[in-house]
């Protein structure tokens, strides 16, 4: 009963241990490569727009497609949202720390019809 106890509970430890990094990785917001999974940052002149953040709160982008944001200070920065898509992302996880994000949620999708 002792060898049948002390194997359950070796076998338990292992199926945990495995099961740790997993769970990191699924809560994580990156890829395994390292790479954001909401996409990655670009360049202000290879945007397709410009979203000044003071007049939206909420927006569409279609997956793929590099936007501008401007913020109330003038701060600008671009992302191509390239990542996963179908997903709402929170601008404040994409944009500089020194951008100073209102709540403002971008809504990423395949079908560019839906945008505004």
């Amino acid at each position: 009963m002792q060898s049948k106890t002390s194997s359950l509970l070796r076998l338990a430890a292992v199926v945990v241990a495995a099961a740790a990094p997993v769970a990191a990785i699924a809560a994580s917001e990156t890829f395994l490569n390292g790479q954001s999974i909401y996409g990655q940052p670009a360049s202000a002149s290879s945007a397709t727009r410009t979203v000044d953040l003071s007049q939206a709160s909420r927006l569409n982008i279609a997956y793929g497609e590099t936007v501008a944001f401007r913020g109330d200070a003038g701060q600008q920065f671009a992302w191509t949202f390239n990542g996963l898509d179908r997903r709402a992302v929170d601008l404040a996880k994409i944009a500089p720390p020194s951008f100073g994000t209102k709540a403002a949620i971008a809504y990423v999708g395949r079908d560019p019809s839906n945008r505004r």
